[in-house]
């Protein structure tokens, strides 16, 4: 019943985004004035353009040539972005539905940022579902030099690349806390990662009732289970750079 319970809670805490984990491509060079990011959570999908503000930025997926039929491409031309994919080589890809939206658009000294969002998981065949774990991604790019109306990109204007999705610089940190000893008697110890000095930590029971909340930091870096049964408990630690979940086990 307690493994059950503890089966739901994370799940639950998963859906709330307490327990969920986010994947990066960090910055992808392109060439040397266009540039692209990647990063994705358990609901959504953001994309970063980086590049030229007088060319349209354009970015594929799950692709490596425009011959890869009906694989998701987005470009954006200066002031929308449109949902596309692949038809062909020389053909400018059909647009299907709009399912990005935009974020921010920015221009500063001729050179754009442009962001993106949509759901991970398509709604439709011609969209790429993002995985969210660590795992290579074929990426296609292209930009128009000097033009902002779709069209042919040009010679030398495009190109391919392998994205490697790791785990997000927050969850990265998060994944290193440590909680010691791991059953305890009498009290557990945090052993915050580097960067993060404070956090809130809640203790929930086994039928999910919250029975301890407790400010910590690295100086005072105790909880006490005096009152508390023997049994498995449920710790979330709240911090300004991720949350962390840990399974407390007390003798």
């Amino acid at each position: 019943m307690k493994k059950l319970f503890f089966s739901f809670l994370i799940a639950v805490f998963s859906v709330c985004g307490i327990y969920a984990q986010s994947y990066t491509t960090g910055d992808m060079t392109f060439f040397g004035n266009y540039s692209g990011r990647i990063d994705v959570t358990s609901s959504t999908v953001t994309v970063t353009l980086v590049g030229p503000s007088t060319s349209w930025l354009g970015i594929g997926f799950n692709a490596t040539t425009m011959d890869d039929v009906g694989r998701d491409v987005i470009i954006f031309d200066g002031t929308s972005i449109t949902d596309r994919s692949f038809n062909g080589i020389g053909v400018i890809p059909p647009t299907d539905t709009q399912n990005w939206s935009l974020s921010s658009n920015n221009v500063v000294t001729g050179v754009r940022t442009v962001v993106m969002t949509r759901a991970r998981v398509a709604t439709e065949g011609t969209d790429y579902t993002f995985p969210l774990a660590a795992q290579p991604l074929d990426v296609i790019f292209a930009r128009r030099t000097g033009s902002t109306v779709i069209g042919y990109h040009g010679a030398g204007n495009c190109g391919t690349t392998t994205a490697n999705f790791t785990l997000g610089t927050n969850d990265f940190v998060m994944e290193s806390l440590k909680v010691y000893p791991n059953p305890s008697k009498e009290f557990f110890t945090i052993e915050f990662p580097d960067q993060v000095t404070k956090g809130e930590v809640k203790v929930y029971d086994a039928v999910g009732k919250l029975i301890k909340q407790q400010n910590v930091s690295t100086i005072e870096n105790k909880i006490s289970t005096t009152g508390l049964s023997s049994g498995s408990y449920f710790m979330i630690l709240r911090t300004d750079y991720g949350n962390a979940t840990r399974t407390l086990v007390i003798d």
